[in-house]
């Protein structure tokens, strides 16, 4: 009986460690919004707070949706999963059409809704893990043939990644396929298929970015950066420069908060893509050492409740949002310290956008309810093993 409670207190914490982070990265996400966008605010709204009250209202509407998600058993999102599908697809297809979408940047990659925008592009992601969770459960595993994941699977990935490319977002579509890789490497998908798929989705790519100039532009740029070189593709490298600048100034400690000085139009997209940067200004090296540590554990806790799962679909399921949370966690600080070239993509948690915070602690929920789920089911193992 002291062992059957101490096996239930560990996953606990496990549980409750997951949602302090989540919680704790969310609400550092407002602290940094209200400091970085105040700027930008005052100029754009004559609002210094405009960006940080929405911020604050999409928080209060994520936590609520991840306290609610909590508490439902993740198994009925596999019968969910078509039209989970479905739905993000059609957001897809409806920004691209003019009067629908908010252009920002040369890109449309929101939907107007009036009151706020959506980004359908962070629901494909959350659809497609728990879609291909389905698939892998309901048909591939069952067999380990590849017409069960390559129809309609794949075809249904090549439709989504389509339609962000013409948005045009490199960034999240590339993204979106080193998800699904993860979900079909964790689903034991046959090493020749991940071969198959993995080459596909990377030729792909490479053959978007060569037909886009300025994919080009950023990836010359970048290399030009990397090797010392100086040439007229320099001015592309003006963001990742002020980045570097702004995580220089704050040293070890930062410069405190609100004292940022690269928030005053020096530093492009302060509050959004590139807010790790301000983090790393305002709280210096501690600063940003502390969100990684925090997102570390993060990864550490989703892929323990992955292992855990008393089944094949929560294994996936939980592989599958780990990876929503991680991938462009890595992506985004990547990008910011100068490793990767630009690719726009948020920091979850931390970065301004209600969709993002909301499809993040969304799927955060999804995950703490594996988490319970693997909790409820030990005990009710013992019982029968006791029983037996």
């Amino acid at each position: 009986m002291e062992t059957q409670r101490r096996k239930i207190l560990k996953i606990n914490i496990d549980f409750y460690i997951l949602f302090t982070i989540t919680f704790l990265l969310s609400v550092l996400g407002i602290v940094m919004i209200s400091s970085a966008s105040t700027v930008i605010g005052e100029r754009f709204f004559n609002d210094p707070f405009w960006f940080s009250r929405r911020q604050i209202i999409w928080w209060v509407i994520s936590f609520a949706a991840m306290m609610v998600l909590s508490r439902i058993n993740y198994r009925v999102y596999g019968r969910m999963s078509a039209l989970i599908l479905l739905i993000s697809i059609a957001l897809l297809a409806l920004v691209l059409i003019p009067g629908f979408s908010q252009e920002v940047g040369g890109a449309t990659r929101w939907l107007n809704l009036g009151f706020f925008t959506v980004q359908p592009s962070e629901i494909a992601k959350f659809a497609l893990v728990v879609y291909f969770a389905h698939i892998l459960n309901k048909k591939y595993s069952q067999s380990w043939k590849a017409k069960h994941l390559f129809v309609p699977g794949f075809l249904v990935l090549l439709l989504i990644t389509l339609l962000i490319f013409l948005e045009p977002d490199l960034g999240t579509a590339a993204v979106i396929w080193i998800i699904v890789f993860i979900v079909l490497f964790v689903g034991g998908v046959k090493f020749g298929h991940l071969i198959g798929i993995g080459s596909i989705g990377a030729l792909m790519m490479a053959v978007y970015m060569f037909l886009s100039e300025y994919q080009l532009i950023r990836l010359w740029s970048f290399l030009d950066r990397l090797l010392g070189r100086s040439s007229e593709l320099s001015a592309a490298n003006f963001q990742v420069s002020q980045s570097l600048i702004a995580l220089g100034s704050g040293n070890i400690i930062g410069l405190g908060l609100g004292n940022s000085l690269q928030k005053y139009s020096y530093l492009p997209e302060a509050h959004t893509d590139f807010i790790f940067a301000i983090i790393g200004e305002e709280f210096g090296l501690v600063g940003t050492l502390l969100v990684i540590v925090l997102f570390l554990l993060f990864t550490f806790l989703g892929i323990r409740i992955c292992i855990r799962s008393k089944d094949y679909f929560g294994r996936v399921l939980a592989a599958g949002l780990t990876a929503m949370i991680s991938v462009p966690a890595i992506v985004n600080t990547a990008v910011v310290t100068g490793l990767l070239p630009v690719t726009g993509l948020a920091l979850p948690f931390i970065s301004s956008g209600g969709s993002s915070l909301l499809i993040s602690m969304g799927s955060v929920g999804v995950l703490l309810n594996i988490s319970r789920q693997n909790m409820l089911a030990e005990p009710k193992e013992q019982e029968e093993d006791a029983h037996a």
